[in-house]
């Protein structure tokens, strides 16, 4: 495959999406070695330094693992992230459809439990516990998100502005599961009016529970989406074994 020119869509996703197809079809397997940058960079008729751009989305979403001084491999004993269609994260649902994410508000803060907290990851009230709010989109809010955290890792302020789930990847803090419910609803106020909408109109809002392998809720989020300018979008493929 070479890159196509006239796709809006930068050079690197273009390889990045190409790759990941080859891992989700089984084209590449689990624990296999990839081709060397250079190989990749004649097969695409690109850089390097563009090849390396789109291995370095993978390895943010765990499709692949640098080994110094061995290479690339594609990463051991995780399902395709595609299986899950909703837990892809906001900016890479952006880049896929070949527009900007970014975040119009943001506020972080460390807060107290309150009791539905503390029933939702059952810790005891007055615990602390990360507060994650912000608004997202292209040029105008597609989103507002209301994330709570364990504080199992230190969350800083260079969370406001990315990625979520790359930015935690980086501390080390990855998921096993998730559990989500999507469902149509009237938000409140001040919810359409960070979306800038201003009727009665049911907007989509999203649940998302995010557990780690002993089966322990890490993140608790609820999303609400400017439905006129959100779409639902589902591809499930599973990996070949």
């Amino acid at each position: 495959m070479k890159v196509n020119v006239t796709n809006n869509l930068p050079f690197y996703l273009q390889i990045r999406n190409d790759l990941k197809a080859k891992i989700e079809s089984g084209i590449w397997k689990e624990g296999s070695l990839i081709p060397t940058e250079k190989e990749l960079a004649e097969t695409y008729g690109v850089s390097r330094v563009t090849i390396r751009s789109a291995i370095k989305e993978l390895v943010n979403e765990q499709y692949l693992i640098r080994r110094p001084g061995f290479g690339t491999m594609v990463y051991l004993n995780k399902e395709s992230l595609s299986n899950f269609t909703l837990v892809r994260s906001f900016t890479n649902e952006m880049r896929e459809m070949g527009l900007t994410s970014n975040t119009i508000e943001a506020e972080l803060n460390l807060i107290k439990a309150d009791n539905k907290l503390a029933q939702i990851f059952q810790i005891k009230e007055g615990d602390p516990i990360y507060n994650l709010r912000r608004v997202r989109g292209d040029k105008i809010p597609i989103l507002y998100s209301d994330t709570y955290l364990l504080p199992i890792t230190e969350i800083t302020d260079e969370v406001l502005s990315g990625s979520l789930y790359q930015y935690l990847a980086k501390k080390q803090v990855f998921f096993d599961h998730f559990e989500e419910k999507v469902s149509a609803v009237k938000a409140a106020k001040e919810i359409t009016a960070k979306l800038r909408i201003y009727s009665d109109a049911p907007q989509l809002k999203r649940i998302r529970y995010s557990f780690d392998e002993n089966n322990r809720l890490i993140e608790y989020t609820e999303t609400f989406y400017n439905a006129l300018l959100y779409e639902y979008r589902t591809s499930i493929r599973y990996r070949k074994r």
